[in-house]
């Protein structure tokens, strides 16, 4: 009887020479799939590899995908430099294919760049003191591999097999007629030792020539039938350096048959919509919401197995404007002025998703619905109910977002019915509580916020040009000193001050940098400004010119949690929490 564990392997695991693995290359049933990046490893990468082989050291595996009905919809090309195959691909290269395309190109010369090996650093040949000679105990490979690029003045020194004898250098593609430069090799040297060298390279090719050939890589081989989104999260765990690779990759491959050309869409929409890239909005959410507005979902299981060609050729340009116009709304409506403070990414993708039937309300109806889709947002933040399950969440709220705008009676999102924030939580908040901070902040430049240092509102613009950034109020270095025993990192202890201003406040006490501000803009409009801010400083007793951290995170708890209520029309609660 055959246990469980015994049963339907996940995956094959076998080992492959080099020399079979490179000779697959060659014919083109080994290739890379259209979703995978190009070659662009440095040759001094190549050389590490190298080096690790002839030394016999592990050099990693590779990850194969069986080429079957279920996945030949993706492309695929030849490793870099091959000619076009004489078969079709049998596996695509999921993981190793910089090792692959660099062993591929350095043992055959092809590319930019050509390898030699010297062979003096190798042996200590033979002569009339060491008549044998030896192969060296360790080998300085920074010396015993050289590459120099194809054109080069050193690389055309040796172009010629006579050159590279005279040098006792070989080239690295030689490896394969070793015997035929030895032969040659051993004809300019001293006759008496022309046995005794040819015995000692011998032993050189053996020992460190013959695992060009007969190397063994483990390759790990998945079925035909592994599901797609097990490949990408193969691509996102193998490929952790620099951008990984994922689904948007994979369904650019997919569609590429059906004349969508994703890559160049996104790059389209990137130009025609600035402010997606000002925001880092990715091409990955706009499929997302796209597959939110076909099927309700934004997993990434749906978006990989459900999101169909018809389905981005429909929605794309609708959804790409939809977080465009978000992301302006956000800024005139709410005060997300910049990237740093909108509180959720993820946010966008289901109001992206449901904006062209916002936009399509005309008169005192987009009025209301704006309104609806407003509180939606502020109660989202302070609810933060994308801290976690993040696309589960989307995906709830799309659906009731889709109805509940347009007919108020119908069920609202969760974030709405089930509203919850403490005054706790909010004082307690730190600058890691994303979504808390960030939309404390937003709240400010909502409720008018204006620079500490020209008295004029906060816009996107003026926040680029003038360097406005979130700041303490307390210095953090001022309070160091002090006795209070809260943090510094308060996300109430934050305000939006421009540079002129922070570099003036430096490590001062607020009464202070304060006083000196008042001095300049006089006692209005300096209570103006920190009122915008929602800071109160209208009082003779105002913390500040106290220098009193704990009163001051009092008094603008109540100054935001007045803030919080206007914009979510939901109560927050100051009962005392039990610990």
């Amino acid at each position: 009887m055959v246990s469980a564990y015994d049963a339907d392997p996940v995956f094959q695991a076998n080992p492959a020479q080099l020399g079979h693995l490179l000779n697959r290359i060659h014919l083109g049933n080994l290739a890379i799939p259209d979703f995978q990046r190009d070659f662009t490893w440095e040759p001094r990468r190549t050389k590490m590899l190298l080096q690790s082989m002839m030394s016999r050291f592990p050099a990693g595996t590779f990850l194969f995908w069986s080429v079957g009905p279920e996945n030949n919809m993706f492309g695929s090309r030849p490793v870099a430099g091959v000619q076009e195959g004489k078969e079709s691909p049998q596996e695509f290269v999921l993981d190793g294919q910089q090792r692959l395309t660099s062993l591929y190109r350095a043992l055959n010369a092809i590319g930019d760049e050509r390898f030699f090996l010297v062979v003096d650093e190798f042996a200590v040949l033979p002569s009339k003191e060491n008549p044998t000679g030896a192969l060296r105990d360790q080998v300085n490979f920074d010396k015993a591999i050289l590459w120099h690029p194809v054109g080069s003045r050193d690389e055309k020194a040796l172009n010629t097999r006579s050159a590279r004898i005279e040098r006792g250098i070989l080239a690295l593609e030689e490896y394969r007629v070793f015997d035929e430069w030895l032969d040659d090799y051993a004809e300019t040297r001293d006759g008496a030792h022309r046995k005794a060298i040819k015995v000692l390279l011998r032993d050189f090719r053996d020992q460190y020539l013959a695992p060009l050939k007969s190397y063994g890589f483990p390759v790990v081989t998945l079925p035909s039938n592994t599901r797609i989104e097990a490949v990408a999260t193969v691509f996102e765990t193998l490929n952790n350096t620099g951008k990984p690779l994922g689904v948007f990759e994979l369904l650019t491959a997919r569609f590429y048959p059906n004349d969508i050309r994703l890559r160049d869409w996104y790059e389209s929409a990137l130009e025609d919509h600035p402010i997606l890239e000002e925001f880092g909005v990715d091409a990955y959410s706009i499929l997302q919401a796209i597959t939110l507005r076909a099927s309700g979902s934004a997993q990434r299981a749906d978006v990989l197995s459900k999101l169909k060609a018809e389905d981005v050729r429909d929605h794309w340009d609708v959804v790409v404007r939809g977080f465009a116009r978000v992301l302006e709304f956000l800024q005139n409506e709410c005060g997300v002025v910049t990237p740093k403070i909108l509180p959720y990414g993820m946010l966008l993708v289901p109001m992206a998703a449901v904006w062209e039937e916002v936009a399509q309300a005309k008169g005192p109806e987009q009025v209301n619905i704006l309104a609806r889709l407003k509180q939606f947002f502020w109660c989202t933040v302070f609810m933060t109910n994308y801290d976690q399950g993040a696309n589960s969440q989307a995906g709830a709220d799309y659906g009731k977002l889709r109805l509940w705008l347009f007919d108020p009676a119908a069920q609202a999102p969760e974030a709405i019915t089930d509203f919850f924030l403490s005054a706790a939580t909010l004082r307690a908040a730190t600058t890691r509580r994303k979504a808390l901070y960030s939309g404390m902040l937003a709240l400010t430049v909502m409720n008018g916020a204006r620079d500490f240092h020209k008295g004029v509102k906060l816009t996107p613009e003026r926040v680029k040009s003038d360097k406005i950034d979130s700041h303490h109020v307390f210095p953090k270095a001022f309070l160091a000193s002090g006795s209070s025993a809260l943090s510094a990192e308060l996300a109430l202890n934050r305000a939006l001050i421009d540079s002129a201003t922070n570099k003036a406040i430096g490590a001062k006490a607020p009464s202070q940098y304060f006083g000196a501000l008042r001095e300049t803009l006089g006692e209005r409009e300096l209570v103006e400004i920190l009122s915008s801010h929602l800071l109160d400083a209208d009082s003779d007793d105002d913390p500040f010119r106290k220098d009193d951290y704990d009163g001051f995170i009092d008094r603008r708890l109540a100054d935001v949690i007045t803030a919080v209520e206007l914009a979510t029309g939901k109560k927050v609660s100051t009962e005392v929490e039990l610990q």
